[in-house]
């Protein structure tokens, strides 16, 4: 029997959180557990309720350091609870205090390794201090030794004197230091960074070298301790100026370097190409077939972007997906060794270039690409067309713009600006914008025909409920395709949720050249609408949309969905879809590899990757089906339902293929109407991204066993699959 000691308090606890005295309540459950160590584990989950209502309100006060209290004060109670340990690391990462966040994280996996919340939070953080372009560009071997030779080509030995601009993980510093100059000063604004380069400087024995802190046009001359004779940078993006370099190079020119500085690279030239590619066009452009289905083919209906001008895409994959219609044309050219070309270049308004038309066809897309002319012998490229092209840049998409028929020798004139150091396309101003997630949405083609393909089954099934005209109905995807359908049938109401409000004037706008009165449709806007907005109503037909493109469930969207299931499907009515299931198969892939974790052999064999591989995540997102490169190892299996309950189930997956496994690859099998075909979301142009969760270090697997697979489900309804081989 359990010892009384301590209920008292647990008893004035709940009476003080009943009442909204939370502080008091918190006090009294932690008076509760030192007095009687046993109830603990009873009392836990109410426990850490409370707290998380007590700091909620400390949190809206501004009160962050009673916070920090409380959970200081929580863990001393429960060390070993792992929530706890979350609860706090997420905090601190809110706070920014990212070191504290990441020992917490750690700490919960390491006493549960299947703890799918805590994993997702540490992935989130690591992704945040250390972008994953880093990986790629350091496993780029063709960047690198181009790099290499042309610091070895340049640099006075115990003459010059250098500077990293943008040093990242201080691998130019490091080939800087093999030639023997007298000091190097490296910087960047990342502290991660910074530390990093500093680590690793000094294990490979970088001597005469300074580490700052900065970003480069923050800097004093003090800070580089004195004017420098050469400087080494790649500070590019796949349309070479928007990370800012223009801006770096002025003032580092103005005053880190000396006047007879050198540069690398010495001078960069961008790129233009017309192309047909209905894949990226579809990314960014509401496609015609689409636009008939909506009545709305007069009008050009575009992706909808806020500061940026363009996308990065790795182009080479495309293979056959891409034709090149145009020339390439020479853009921008410029001289780093020449700052008024500089001052001129970041003030350009307007650049023409005139494009000979080499193919009849259509022009959907414009792609950007560039060269590096390192020194006079040694060149970067980053063209897709070319076999010895630099991997670590992606080409630049310029995507608005508008489809136009070509003909063969044609001189298609194109307009460009570099208004503050970035390159921008201009638009025409009879484009409507709408948010990429239902761009994606209705230009995924086989998804919105499956869609009108059940509508057929859904009104009959209805129509044995209620006349057409009294039906009222719920559809929360991305474009309310199915709801559209219905109301053109007679239903008597929707209610829909527009992402935002250029979205909600679309709809608006469809609703109208589908004659379907306005006057039947509540459009909710944005992310804040809750649960509690539906009241009381009851609805005939729901239709949920539960996924993030990039292929994450998005749990807000998924409790949404099972709270209107519930409470507001009437008895009886349609919910859809009928059923979810998580597909998944054990691959091989050389590209996700490259991707997340460093090899010394492609930085020279220097101690590198024990520095940054800490920051390898678990789990990546938005990954494209139809340009992948994988290998499968196993048969497609099931791991799971979006009804799946919390807890852990292994799952033995048949091996067909010998190999080294480093992935498991996920997607979705939807069907939308019970009984109706399944749709598969591992298609080329499909709304929704595959899902990979990652596998280090590899696991050989064998053709005829199996591979066990560990299904970690929490109480959110968040997953993650775990491959490993018992020990």
């Amino acid at each position: 029997m359990m010892n009384q000691q301590g209920l008292e308090d647990i008893e004035m606890a709940r009476q003080m959180t009943t009442n909204g005295c939370f502080s008091k309540a918190f006090d009294l459950y932690i008076m509760a557990f030192e007095k009687n160590v046993a109830i603990k584990s009873a009392y836990e989950s109410e426990f850490r309720l409370v707290m998380t209502q007590l700091n909620e309100v400390l949190m809206t006060a501004n009160k962050m350091e009673d916070v920090f209290i409380n959970y200081t004060r929580a863990l001393m109670t429960f060390p070993n609870s792992i929530i706890i340990l979350n609860d706090m690391g997420k905090f601190l990462f809110k706070c920014g205090f990212y070191e504290k966040a990441w020992e917490h994280f750690e700490e919960a996996l390491n006493l549960d390794y299947t703890y799918v919340n805590a994993e997702k939070n540490f992935n989130s953080l690591k992704n945040l201090l250390v972008e994953r372009w880093h990986f790629r560009m350091l496993n780029d071997k063709v960047r690198n030794e181009a790099y290499r030779a042309a610091i070895h080509e340049t640099v006075i030995p115990r003459v010059d004197t250098i500077l990293d601009l943008g040093t990242g993980t201080g691998l130019l510093t490091v080939y800087a230091s093999e030639c023997s100059p007298r000091i190097i000063t490296a910087c960047d604004g990342s502290k991660v960074m910074s530390d990093l380069a500093t680590s690793i400087t000094q294990e490979n024995g970088c001597e005469h070298c300074i580490i700052v802190n900065k970003l480069s046009t923050e800097m004093q001359l003090q800070d580089a301790g004195g004017k420098r004779t050469l400087l080494l940078t790649e500070v590019f993006d796949a349309g070479l100026f928007g990370e800012h370099v223009l801006q770096s190079l002025i003032h580092a020119w103005e005053n880190m370097l000396t006047d007879k500085a050198r540069v690398i690279p010495s001078k960069a030239e961008f790129f233009i190409i017309g192309a047909k590619c209905d894949f990226l066009h579809k990314r960014y452009q509401l496609c015609s077939s689409i636009k008939a289905t909506l009545n709305v083919q007069n009008m050009n209906v575009h992706v909808l972007t806020f500061d940026e001008t363009y996308d990065c895409e790795d182009v080479h994959f495309y293979g056959d997906d891409i034709k090149y219609i145009t020339e390439a044309k020479s853009l921008v050219c410029v001289d780093f060794n020449n700052c008024q070309e500089l001052k001129n270049l970041i003030e350009m308004d307007h650049c023409e270039v005139e494009m000979v038309v080499q193919e009849t066809g259509e022009i959907n897309t414009v792609i950007g690409f560039f060269n590096l002319y390192l020194t006079d012998n040694v060149t970067i490229t980053t063209d897709p067309r070319s076999d010895r092209r630099a991997n670590a840049w992606q080409q630049a998409i310029f995507y608005d713009k508008i489809p136009v028929q070509v003909v063969e020798n044609d001189i298609i004139p194109m307009y460009f600006s570099l208004n503050g150091g970035k390159l921008t396309m201009y638009k025409d101003d009879s484009i409507i914008r709408i948010s990429p997630e239902t761009i994606r949405f209705l230009n995924d083609i086989e998804y919105v025909n499956t869609i009108a393909g059940c509508i057929g089954t859904t009104c009959i099934y209805l129509g044995q409920m209620a006349e057409m005209s009294q039906i009222t109905v719920v559809d929360l995807c991305p474009f309310p395709v199915f709801g559209l359908y219905l109301l053109m049938r007679g239903a008597k109401s929707l209610t829909c949720c527009a992402k935002t409000d250029s979205d909600k004037e679309f709809f608006e706008i469809v609703f109208e050249c589908n004659n379907v009165p306005l006057s039947n449709i509540t459009i909710l806007i944005g992310d804040e609408w809750s649960q509690e907005g539906f009241k009381d109503e009851k609805f005939h037909a729901i239709f949920c949309n539960i996924f993030e493109v990039c292929g994450e469930i998005d749990l807000r969207l998924k409790a949404m969905a099972e709270h209107l299931k519930q409470h507001h499907l009437i008895q009886e009515g349609l919910f859809l879809p009928a059923s979810i299931k998580l597909m998944g198969q054990i691959v091989k892939s050389h590209w996700l590899d490259i991707n997340n974790k460093l090899y010394d052999e492609n930085v020279s064999n220097y101690k590198i990757s024990k520095h940054l591989n800490p920051y390898q995540v678990t789990q990546n997102f938005c990954i494209d089906f139809g340009h992948l490169e994988y290998t499968p190892l196993s048969e497609v299996c099931v791991f799971g339902t979006s009804d799946s309950t919390e807890g852990v189930e292994v799952i033995d997956v048949p091996i067909i293929k010998d190999g080294l496994a480093n992935a498991v690859l996920c997607w979705y099998s939807i069907e939308l109407v019970q009984d109706l075909k399944e749709i598969a979301t591992n298609r080329k142009n499909c709304f929704i991204d595959g899902i990979v969760f990652i596998t280090d270090p590899k696991i050989r697997v064998y053709r005829g066993q199996s591979a066990p697979v560990l299904r970690s489900v929490d109480c959110d309804g968040a997953f993650k699959l775990t491959m490993h081989l018992e020990e």
